[in-house]
């Protein structure tokens, strides 16, 4: 059911909002390489999946307003709602992260930023309040650049772990030459930073316990984080990925601390021993065994890495898998896993180009297309078709959702100095779907023998709040099973080609 959507062109649609990064051809400052995140929500409540931008500013005081606020008003037409809604904000922004966290049952967002985070909680009514001090949370300005909402011990309350980069200082900023033209520095040239955990206090506040859970000890230069019960034991464990670091693999125990153990768990650096830019990353089951694995970006020749679950510990399967040879000439930034064709098999989506500046040393050859990698339900991958129309670019955010409400994924991603768009799904020939809308407290959820991380982090800097979709090819039922964070499940069968709202 794949082979017509394989042939088939996906339409591009330009959205109003471009991404201000702040270089300029003699200026290359680190953070303008980094924007900028996208957050799918349906911010109020009308069934329809809106969009979150999260923008840069001018440097180097990185003063602005530019994130933006796309309102869904169906047929792949969008409002600009920021300034309605109180999202325009002030501050140079890298990502961002959305979930219901104070259990009102309208979705939050959490702006993540080059000085800091700030935190929006959503009134109910279109508008937002920004949260960020009477909630507690201080990043403590440090340079964050995205972040996942998780229970990690499973008190039904959503936690918050925020990624953070390097220490930057504009005043200290060197002039790094590629080529002979400046560009932007390597990460050595930057000292790293720990990442930050604060836990729900059930309130409305939070308390930071990143010293005391395992986390403030282990200093990267975070790009990408995914949440995943790793290991089987229903625990949310988080996985980090690390600009030219090795990556971090934070295990939950029992919800008393976290022990990093990536090399253990076997997905420090992939099999060849060397650090690699790891960028974006998602942590969902390809595979269908019923384990979560992971996907993650990084920069040419160093492949797209791919691990297979093998029950806790991973094995890598880049190369067995294809994906080594398929992306060995690609840089990669956002990534996820999704059914693109609705055949029950999670393909791979990518945002691609270079770390380095389009008017620096590489010039042109920084920019790239997006590719998508379909999934052949055999452990392999095959370089899926109808993106190569799509123009090369600068793309930095992607976040696939079904925008136009017809069962299939459409893909929305952003671009440094361009305008963002969407590549809306041909949905030609495809197969069946469910989307599972589920409660407060979910963690995992099964469509037959699929599975699905509830996690809302996705690939680099953003995030994605709508329901979770799966393709069922030629089914007409399906049974889908809910796990909640005490362990507990929820099983019941559904029809077809529809959103099932599954609640405790």
């Amino acid at each position: 059911m794949a082979v017509f959507l394989a042939l088939a062109v996906w339409a591009v649609h330009l959205l109003p909002v471009s991404l201000t990064t702040g270089e300029t051809a003699q200026k290359k400052p680190l953070p303008a390489t980094m924007p900028g995140g996208v957050a799918v929500l349906d911010f109020d409540g009308d069934g329809k999946l809106d969009l979150f931008f999260a923008d840069g500013a001018p440097l180097p005081d990185g003063r602005g307003a530019g994130n933006k606020l796309l309102r869904n008003m169906g047929g792949m037409k969008f409002e600009d709602a920021t300034a309605k809604a109180g999202l325009g904000g002030s501050g140079y922004s890298i990502g961002a992260a959305a979930a219901d966290y104070d259990g009102d049952g309208w979705v939050d967002l959490l702006v993540c930023r080059l000085r800091g985070v700030t935190l929006y909680r959503n009134r109910g009514n279109g508008t937002f309040a920004t949260a960020t001090t009477a909630a507690g949370i201080d990043n403590k300005g440090r340079w964050a650049v995205g972040a996942a909402w998780l229970d990690w011990d499973r008190d039904g309350d959503l936690d918050l772990f925020v990624v953070n980069y390097v220490k930057w200082d504009a005043a200290k900023e060197q002039v790094c030459l590629v080529n002979g033209k400046p560009d932007f520095c390597h990460p050595k040239h930057y000292d790293a930073e720990a990442n930050a955990l604060f836990r729900n206090n059930g309130d409305g506040t939070f308390t930071d316990v990143s010293e005391e859970m395992g986390i403030a000890s282990h200093k990267g230069k975070g790009m990408g984080v995914a949440v995943l019960d790793g290991d089987g034991d229903r625990w949310p464990d988080v996985f980090v990925t690390n600009d030219r670091m090795f990556a971090f693999y934070f295990r939950n125990i029992e919800g008393k601390r976290f022990e990093e153990c990536a090399f253990a768990r076997g997905v420090a650096v992939p099999q060849d021993g060397n650090p690699v830019s790891g960028m974006g990353v998602d942590g969902q089951d390809y595979d269908n065994d019923g384990r979560a694995d992971l996907v993650y970006t990084a920069l040419r020749d160093e492949t797209f890495p791919l691990y297979r679950n093998e029950g806790g510990d991973f094995a890598e399967a880049t190369s067995k898998s294809k994906m080594a040879v398929l992306t060995r000439q690609m840089a990669g930034w956002g990534v996820v896993f999704a059914d693109l064709d609705n055949d029950g098999w999670k393909d791979i989506a990518a945002a691609r180009s270079d770390a380095l500046s389009a008017t620096g040393g590489k010039g042109a050859a920084a920019k790239e297309t997006p590719s998508w990698f379909r999934n052949k339900g055999d452990g392999t991958f095959e370089l899926g078709s109808g993106w190569e129309a799509m123009p090369k670019a600068m793309y930095r955010g992607l976040a696939a959702a079904d925008l136009d409400g017809d069962g299939c994924l459409d893909v929305a991603v952003t671009a440094l100095g361009e305008q963002a768009r969407v590549m809306r799904n041909p949905c030609v020939g495809n197969g069946h779907w469910v989307q599972v809308q589920a409660g407060r407290g979910a963690v995992r959820v099964r469509v037959d023998g699929q599975w699905r991380e509830a996690s809302t982090a996705a690939g680099y800097a953003s995030s994605n709040a709508g329901p979770l979709h799966f393709g069922v090819g030629a089914k007409k039922e399906v049974e889908v099973e809910v796990v909640w964070f005490d362990g507990k499940s929820t099983v019941t069968k559904a029809a077809v080609d529809r959103v099932v709202k599954v609640t405790r």
